[in-house]
C-alpha cells in the first residue's frame, strides 16, 4: 500500500546505491537502443529535405521515475540537416546542469557526412556543470547524432513526482518516434491524449510500470505566422504522478505568499493610500494604481533567477517588482483592510490554452479579489497601464491556481469575450460636392487597446504625444489630414481611454456626370490579404483576438443629392465573428452604422473554407460604395 503524505504526495521508497553514489541508471531495459543505421535507410530525398528544411530520422525520449523519487532522463536525436537556419542551430549544443544534484552525460555525439565519413563532435567540458559541444563540419545533406542521459540524484523540488508533456507530431517529419515512461512503485502515473487516440502500450517490468508510444512516418505538420501554437493544434501527450495540485499549491505558497503578519510599513502605507476612500471598491481601486503604476515593473540583474518574492521593505526602497512581487504586495496591502484576496499562478494565453494536469507549469502571478457578493474580480498588476476592473487577454480563459493554506483551488479566468475589447468611433461629418469628406470623431477604447495607447503615449510630453498620435491616425487612411489630435482621459486608470480628432480626406468619393460614390471610412476595415488570402491551408489558423469595432458616422449630403438603393443592411456570421453594417439616409444625413465583433478562436483546415468565406463577405460589405444621385431639378 502507497504511504502518502496529508497533502496527497506518495512517500518515496530507499535509495538507489546508484542514487547513493551518484551513478547513471540504466534506462536501456525499458527501451533498448536504436541505432542510427536503423532510421537513416532508406536516404531522405533532396526534394523533401529542400522542402523542410530538415528531417528527423529519430526522435527518442525516455523518462523514469525511480522508487526513491529520482528522475533519470535520456534523449537519442538523430536529423538530417539541409537549410541554413536548421545547420546554424548544431554549430554548438550547450547543456547546463548541477553537478551536486545531477549529472549529465553525452553518450554519442556525431555527424554523419553525404560521403559516408563520420565524425565525432567536439566535447568541452567547461565549469560549473556546462557542456560545450560543436558539431563540425556542417554542409546541407548532413546527418547529426545526439544520445543524452541526465540523472538527478535528489526528487524534484515539488515534491517525490513526475510530471512533463511531450509532442508526438513536430513541424517537419519524423521517421521514428518513441516515447518511453516508466515509473516504479510506490509512484503512479496518470496521462492524458490530446489530439490523438493513440494509447501506449503496458507492461509492468519488476517493480516499474512502463508506458511507450512507438510511431513511424510522421507527417511534418507546416506552420506559419497565423499558426496557433502547438499545444492547441498538434498531439502530444500529458503526464503526472501527481494525484491532486496541493503539492503544487504548498511549494508555491512558500515563495510568493505574504507574510501572515502584515510588515508595519506596508500596514502603513495601505491606510494612507486608502485615508479617503468610502466603499470597497473605492479602497481596492487605490491599493491596484499604487501596484500598477507606482510600481515599476522589474528587478535588479541580480535578484531576476530568484523564484521567492523580493522582500517587502526592499520593493518599497526602488519602487519596482516582477508579477509575483506586485502580486504579494498589493494582497498583503488588501488583506490588512480585511479585504479577501489572493495571488492566482496561471500559464498566459501565448503558451496555448488546453489544460494541464498537475505539475509547475506557470509564467505569471495575478491576484484574485473576492467581494463581499462572492464575485470575483481578477487584476493583473504587472500586466501594464491596464484599465480598472479590466484584464489582459492574455490572461483570460486561462488554467489558475489560487493559493490557499487549504491546498489550492484549480479555476479558470473568465473570457469576457468581444465585449471587454472595445473600440468605438462616432463621426459627424460632411461631404463636399468637391468630393471631400470632413468629420469630427471621438473614439473610446477598452481593454487591450486602451493598454496599448497608455504604454505608447502616457510617458510623452504634449508635443510628443500629438505628433506620434497624429502619425498613427494617418497611417490607416491615404491622404488623410488630421488636425487637434488629443487623449481626454490617457492616464486616468479608471476610465476607458478617449480621444478626438478632425479628419479631412481630399478626394475620397468619386463623381461621375451627376453621380457621387462615397466609400466609407470604417474603422478597423477588414481586407482579404496575407494568410487569408490563400485558397487553401495546410495546417489551423489562429483568428483575431476578441475584439469590438463600432463605427457611426453621420454626414451632411451636398444639397440637391440622394440616397440610391437605400436603406441596405448587411448581416454575417460565423463561429468565428460577426457583422452588421447599415446605410441609411435621414433628414438630408447619411448615416451609417457598423459593428463588428472578432471572436477569436482557432480555425481547422477542413473549416477554413467557411471562415474565408465569410472574410471576403465582410470585406466586400465594408469596400462597397454608397450611391448619391442628384434629384432633378
Amino acid at each position: 500500500m502507497n504511504q502518502t503524505s496529508k497533502d496527497g504526495t506518495v512517500k518515496p521508497k530507499r535509495k538507489l546505491w546508484r542514487t547513493r553514489f551518484k551513478m547513471a541508471r540504466k534506462t536501456s531495459s525499458f527501451a533498448p537502443r536504436i541505432s542510427s543505421d536503423k532510421v537513416c535507410i532508406p536516404d531522405i530525398s533532396d526534394d523533401e529535405l529542400q522542402h523542410w528544411g530538415e528531417f528527423i530520422l529519430l526522435s527518442d525520449a525516455t523518462a523514469v521515475l525511480h522508487r526513491d523519487g529520482t528522475i533519470t532522463r535520456r534523449a537519442h536525436n538523430v536529423t538530417k540537416l539541409y537549410a541554413n537556419e536548421s545547420l546554424a542551430q548544431w554549430d554548438e549544443v550547450y547543456r547546463f546542469y548541477d553537478r551536486n544534484t545531477s549529472l549529465h552525460k553525452i553518450q554519442t555525439a556525431k555527424v554523419y557526412q553525404p560521403d559516408g565519413s563520420v565524425k565525432k563532435a567536439k566535447k568541452v567540458i567547461q565549469p560549473y556543470g556546462q557542456i560545450a559541444l560543436n558539431f563540425y563540419p556542417l554542409r546541407p545533406g548532413v546527418t547529426v547524432e545526439l544520445e543524452e542521459q541526465q540523472d538527478f540524484f535528489v526528487p524534484d523540488r515539488i515534491a517525490a513526482c513526475m510530471w512533463g508533456q511531450e509532442y508526438i507530431q513536430f513541424a517537419i517529419p519524423c521517421r521514428r518516434l518513441r516515447y518511453t515512461v516508466a515509473v516504479a512503485e510506490p509512484f503512479a502515473l496518470e496521462y492524458q491524449l490530446h489530439r490523438s487516440d493513440k494509447e501506449p502500450r503496458t507492461w509492468k517490468q519488476g517493480s516499474y510500470q512502463v508506458y511507450q508510444w512507438d510511431l513511424h512516418d510522421i507527417p511534418g505538420y507546416e506552420t506559419d505566422d497565423g499558426t496557433p501554437h502547438p499545444r492547441d493544434v498538434l498531439p502530444w501527450i500529458d503526464i503526472t504522478t501527481l494525484s491532486s495540485w496541493s503539492p503544487i499549491t504548498k511549494f508555491y505558497m512558500k515563495d510568493l505568499e505574504p507574510p501572515v503578519r502584515t510588515p508595519p510599513q506596508i500596514q502603513k502605507l495601505a491606510e494612507e493610500l486608502t485615508s479617503e476612500d468610502q466603499t470597497t471598491e473605492d479602497k481596492i481601486y487605490s491599493i491596484y494604481k499604487y501596484s500598477s503604476e507606482d510600481v515599476r515593473y522589474g528587478r535588479h540583474p541580480n535578484e531576476l533567477n530568484l523564484e521567492k518574492t523580493r522582500e517587502m521593505g526592499s520593493m518599497l526602497e526602488d519602487m519596482r517588482g516582477d508579477c509575483k512581487d506586485k502580486s504579494s504586495l498589493m494582497v498583503s496591502m488588501l488583506r490588512h483592510l480585511k479585504i479577501e484576496a489572493a495571488i492566482a499562478i496561471l500559464l498566459t494565453r501565448m503558451n496555448g490554452t488546453v489544460s494541464f494536469l498537475p505539475g509547475a507549469r506557470f509564467d505569471h502571478a495575478i491576484v484574485c479579489v473576492t467581494l463581499e457578493q462572492g464575485e470575483r474580480l481578477w487584476l493583473d498588476p504587472a500586466g501594464g497601464p491596464v484599465t480598472f476592473k479590466d484584464l489582459p487577454y492574455n490572461d483570460q480563459g486561462t488554467q489558475a491556481l489560487l493559493l490557499d493554506s487549504e491546498g489550492g483551488e484549480l479555476t479558470t479566468i473568465p473570457e469576457e469575450g468581444p465585449q471587454g475589447q472595445q473600440i468605438s468611433r462616432s463621426c459627424e461629418g460632411l461631404l463636399s460636392e468637391d468630393c471631400s469628406y470632413q468629420f469630427k470623431a471621438e473614439v473610446t477604447t477598452s481593454g487591450d487597446a486602451a493598454m496599448e495607447f497608455r504604454l505608447k503615449y502616457m510617458y510623452r510630453n504634449q508635443e510628443s504625444t500629438v505628433m506620434m498620435l497624429e502619425k498613427e491616425l494617418a497611417s490607416h487612411l491615404t491622404g488623410a489630414r488630421i488636425e487637434s489630435p488629443r487623449f481626454l482621459n490617457l492616464k486616468d486608470i479608471a476610465r476607458d481611454v478617449s480621444y478626438c480628432y478632425q479628419t479631412t480626406l481630399d478626394q475620397w468619393s468619386r463623381q461621375i456626370d451627376e453621380i457621387i460614390l462615397f466609400r466609407i471610412p470604417w474603422i478597423g476595415s477588414m481586407h482579404t490579404v496575407g494568410i487569408v488570402n490563400v485558397q487553401k491551408r495546410t495546417s489551423a489558423l489562429q483568428t483575431p483576438n476578441p475584439i469590438r469595432f463600432s463605427d457611426t458616422h453621420k454626414i451632411k449630403i451636398p444639397a440637391g443629392y440622394q440616397g440610391y438603393g437605400l436603406p441596405y443592411e448587411h448581416k454575417l456570421e460565423c463561429a468565428w465573428g460577426r457583422y452588421q453594417a447599415t446605410v441609411f439616409v435621414e433628414n438630408s444625413q447619411l448615416i451609417c452604422q457598423r459593428e463588428v465583433d472578432h471572436l477569436g478562436g482557432i480555425v481547422f483546415e477542413d473549416q477554413y473554407p467557411e471562415f474565408k468565406k465569410y472574410w471576403e463577405a465582410c470585406t466586400r460589405a465594408d469596400a462597397l460604395d454608397v450611391v448619391l444621385m442628384k434629384t432633378p431639378s
